[in-house]
């Protein structure tokens, strides 16, 4: 069951094998990512599941962005301004586990999104500084796969008035003071 895609579609990807499946992911090819990868899959243990994070942009807080629900959501892309970005625009973050299945040696592949307002996300100063570094910093390729080249450059000027150049330190939690 698939309910919360992001910018994929399972029925065009249904059949594809793993290469296939990746193919339209920038950058990744040329440093042997997948080839690594798969042979990481290969290796899976029943009983050793194992998580990672991927993460993309939406307009509003739509958990659908598949190309079947295009005409839904596409159309939103143009409607965001400076004076909205902070509503508008959210950090989809999902965690995606792997879990090698007992009896058909199959992998059960799960995504759990998170939705955070960029207005929301701010107010935390370590976490707007280090989105408008990966947004500023992102290879032009990536920002297009990840679907918002168009938004982009409203973003990072946007974004750079949480920015105050000091260090960011490692990790997810807000600097203790």
């Amino acid at each position: 069951m698939v309910t919360t895609q992001a910018d994929w579609s399972l029925d065009f990807d249904i059949g594809m094998n793993f290469f296939e499946w990746h193919a339209p992911v920038p950058l990744a090819h040329e440093k042997q990512v997948f080839d690594r990868a798969l042979k990481f899959l290969l290796k899976l243990q029943h009983g050793s599941p194992v998580r990672r994070f991927n993460w993309t942009m939406t307009v509003n807080p739509l958990l659908d962005t598949s190309p079947e629900t295009y005409p839904v959501w596409g159309p939103d892309r143009t409607t965001v301004t400076p004076d909205n970005m902070g509503d508008k625009m959210h950090l989809r973050v999902e965690l995606q586990a792997l879990f090698r299945l007992p009896r058909s040696n199959a992998i059960c592949f799960s995504i759990r999104a998170y939705l955070g307002k960029f207005g929301e996300l701010v107010t935390v100063p370590k976490w707007g500084r280090r989105l408008h570094r990966v947004v500023r910093d992102l290879h032009p390729d990536l920002a297009a796969y990840k679907g918002f080249l168009r938004n982009r450059d409203a973003m990072v000027a946007w974004l750079a008035q949480y920015d105050d150049g000091a260090p960011t330190s490692p990790g997810i939690w807000p600097e203790e003071g």
